[in-house]
């Protein structure tokens, strides 16, 4: 459509006052408005060549109403409205399968007052609208203001119908010409469009013309506001969101599609059985995980998290092995001696054999280093057959470590149980807590306190690690602590541990163990046969008495392999075996590191053999003390403890209690100074059983009279002179045995101590004694 000049305008008097009639469908075509018409209608057609030959090319044109009949392609006379245009045919061409193609232009607004057909064409009576303009100038300019300053503000919000359309109605001035230059950018409904043709006066018309501006404005306006809306809305995340998805679709292409990832996510949590509670805490950090960019360092923590939730077994369990001689059978070949450990894993068999749902103990295994408390749990778990795990705690001292750390930074992780559970494969494995007593604490908490929690059988059940964030089943597994010195060990957690002492081995049985045990290792990590290892019973002895002085086998183990590296040594160079003997392991192994003190069992004034417990075993201790010039002060010396030092107080105080009965001079006790010391200062000592030793001692220096070396002793004494029960009985009997003293003193009170260690102190005499002068009529040469 376009509009052609308006001072062409055919004058009034040259226009027929009956014109043929052509329809207009879905259009409305104005005064000066150029515009093309197909005509297929017969009669229309006749009335097109009727108004080229006798109408002067003229013809009216009227809009068709919208109704049900238009459907149908079918236009009655009422279907028309009575207002339209006259319009002048400037082309027409003849289509070759009929019809007709005419080019119009617009010239005059028009009113029919009839219509009526003539020999098959449509003509119509018309009268001439003319728009009334003298007395609305004033009007008129205003409106023309009026529609360039809206055109002005489509032009500034970029809304204008073509580029120049502000700047060609910015130089017009006539009221039609900008009238027909609007509407011929105007996009109208037929309705819309007819209303403004039936406008009565200039003002009007350009009224309505505003009023769809005005509406153009309010639409540019509405889209600009959503324009703005939806340019707010995407902001970075959806600028992210669709990176996210180019990202997507390049994994797809490589095959590493992150949305499979959720879906394998979803779909493996579906299998677990857990609580509701807890699959809804996974729901949701998968539903966060799939909203956070893969890339970004939350999702590599949400998704190190899922991976270890998801990998946890949940539910899987292995099937115990509850056969009693298979178990026995088992221990038995991987460690000598430890009946009362052994019986009690067999004991547990048995209840498990009765009642599957019966608890797991807790054990503590304590006793010396090198004593087996650490592989003894390989054993229960192969005796069992269930998965091992092993928990080191020595030195800790952050709770984190147990109960893991809360998922706030990228290098969280879960505590160690879950991880060994997860290592382990199964919901019930053999745990081995190695060094429970060496636990630290500092300002990030204290790991004993939460171990409460793990080794609790009534709280287990639910133990909650925050990194895990939801409970676990810890109920089923089998927890065995080690421990050296149990008195280290917090006596709430303590009280939940069922304690078997593991004692030192005795010659005899480290020579067992050498035979069973480390000859096959040591001769295995060699490359040695045991056939070529030749080690006679009394040159094992001796390595045992003379260079070992240790409450387990891990020196024993240490000097067989190096005597198997030697033969390995001389069967490179020399290709022959070595024969080992007593005369010839200095050789190998150096000096004897013992063998001196077997000279030193002299009776001596002031020197007392006492006997000591440590956590590698028993000890003998030699209490030493003099008696010179000064001022009645006690000198203590040796690093003594507290509890010691009152001891030694302790027995002086019954010495001068008692001195009348012993033949000494009071007067020694304020013209003299007593020193006793305790060789070997560089060790700490404490404790109240060498008092009985202290007390010989100082009694033999004040009387000059020599102490039976032949003799050693232990016990508390009080300043009545009575023995009070001690503890380590048994490490302290083995002590005596490996440093070859025959007598052995200790109260009467630790007689119930040696029940089933009868074999154990073969060898030994063993003498009860109940007050300190039973203990002086033994030891003291008259």
């Amino acid at each position: 459509m376009r509009t052609a000049a308006a001072n062409d305008q055919v004058p009034y008097e040259s226009i027929p006052q009956k014109l043929s009639v052509v329809p207009t469908i879905d259009v409305v075509v104005f005064p000066h408005t150029i515009i093309p018409l197909l005509v297929v209608d017969e009669r229309i057609i006749n009335g097109v060549n009727y108004a080229l030959e006798h109408d002067q090319k003229m013809i009216m044109l009227l809009a068709a109403k919208k109704s049900e009949d238009m459907q149908n392609d079918t236009i009655g006379t009422e279907d028309l409205h009575e207002t339209g245009t006259i319009a002048s045919i400037m082309r027409v061409i003849r289509m070759p399968e009929g019809g007709l193609k005419i080019l119009v232009q617009g010239l005059h607004r028009a009113k029919v007052t009839e219509l009526s057909s003539e020999n098959e064409i449509l003509r119509a009576q018309i009268v001439i609208l003319p728009f009334e303009t003298e007395a609305q100038t004033t009007e008129i300019a205003a409106q023309i203001r009026n529609i360039k300053d809206i055109a002005d503000q489509l032009a500034m919000q970029g809304q204008a119908p073509t580029p120049d359309f502000h700047l060609i109605l910015s130089k017009m001035h006539d009221p039609e010409r900008i009238a027909d230059f609007i509407l011929s950018h105007l996009s109208l409904s037929t309705d819309q469009a007819q209303e403004l043709l039936e406008s009565t006066t200039h003002a009007a018309f350009l009224e309505g013309i505003y009023k769809r501006l005005a509406q153009e404005l309010e639409v540019a306006a509405a889209q600009e506001r959503i324009k703005n809306r939806t340019r707010e809305a995407l902001n970075q995340a959806q600028k992210e969101f669709f990176l996210r998805e180019q990202l997507r679709a390049i994994r797809s292409e490589l095959g590493d599609d992150d949305a499979g990832e959720i879906d394998n996510l979803r779909q493996k949590l579906e299998t677990l059985p857990i609580a509701e509670e807890s699959k809804q805490e996974i729901v949701r950090q998968i539903s966060r995980l799939e909203k956070t960019a893969s890339d970004s360092m939350e999702a590599a923590v949400i998704r190190n998290y899922l991976e270890l939730v998801l990998a946890l077994p949940w539910d899987k369990t292995t099937t115990d092995n509850l056969d009693l001689e298979h178990a026995k059978q088992v221990l038995d070949e991987d460690h000598y001696g430890l009946r009362e450990v052994k019986d009690r894993i067999l004991d547990f068999i048995s209840v498990r054999t009765l009642n599957k749902e019966g608890k797991a103990p807790i054990l503590c295994l304590a006793g010396p280093p090198g004593t087996g408390k650490t592989s003894l749990g390989k054993s229960i778990a192969r005796a069992l057959g269930r998965s091992y795990a092993r928990v080191a705690l020595g030195g800790i001292k952050d709770e984190a470590e147990i109960r893991g750390h809360r998922r706030t930074y990228v290098g969280a992780m879960p505590g160690r149980f879950i991880q060994c559970i997860r290592k382990a494969e199964s919901i019930n494995p053999v745990i081995i807590i190695d060094e429970l007593d060496k636990i630290g604490t500092d300002f990030r908490g204290d790991p004993s306190a939460a171990m409460l929690e793990v080794l609790d059988p009534q709280q287990n059940k639910t133990f909650y690690d925050n990194y895990l964030g939801i409970p676990f089943d810890l109920s089923q597994a089998l927890f065995i602590a080690t421990a050296n010195d149990i008195s280290t060990i917090s006596e709430a957690l303590r009280d939940r541990l069922e304690i078997i002492e593991l004692s030192s081995y005795t010659s005899e049985e480290k020579m067992a163990i050498a035979r069973k045990h480390l000859f096959n290792g040591c001769s295995s990590e060699t490359g040695l046969s045991i056939d070529q290892l030749i080690l006679p019973n009394e040159v094992l002895e001796d390595i045992i008495t003379n260079y070992t002085r240790e409450a387990g086998v891990r020196e024993l183990e240490r000097l067989i392999k190096k005597l198997c590296s030697k033969t390995a040594r001389s069967l490179i160079e020399k290709k022959e075996v070595i024969s080992f003997s007593k005369d010839n392991i200095e050789t190998y192994l150096g000096p004897r590191h013992f063998a001196e003190e077997e000279h030193e069992h002299l009776d001596k004034v002031g020197i007392t053999n006492g006997l000591a417990w440590t956590s590698f075993g028993g000890e003998t201790i030699k209490i030493e003390a003099v008696v010179m010039a000064g001022s009645g002060k006690l000198i203590l010396t040796g690093r003594l403890g507290e509890v010691m030092k009152e001891s030694a107080q302790a027995a002086l105080s019954y010495a001068r209690a008692h001195a009348d009965q012993f033949g000494i001079d009071p007067k020694i006790f304020s013209e003299y100074d007593l020193h006793v010391h305790v060789p070997a200062g560089g060790v700490p000592k404490d404790g109240p059983s060498a008092g009985i030793t202290i007390l010989s001692s100082i009694l033999s220096a004040l009387t000059k009279r020599p102490i039976r070396a032949e003799y050693a002793m232990t016990g508390e004494i009080n300043l009545q002179g009575n023995i009070m029960p001690i503890g380590g009985v048994r490490e302290k009997i083995l002590a005596a045995k490996r440093n070859k003293i025959p007598h052995v003193l200790l109260p009467a009170k630790n007689k119930k101590d040696l029940t089933g260690l009868e074999d154990l102190a073969s060898g030994v005499t063993i003498t009860f004694v109940e007050h300190a002068d039973e203990v002086l009529m033994h030891v003291l040469v008259s």
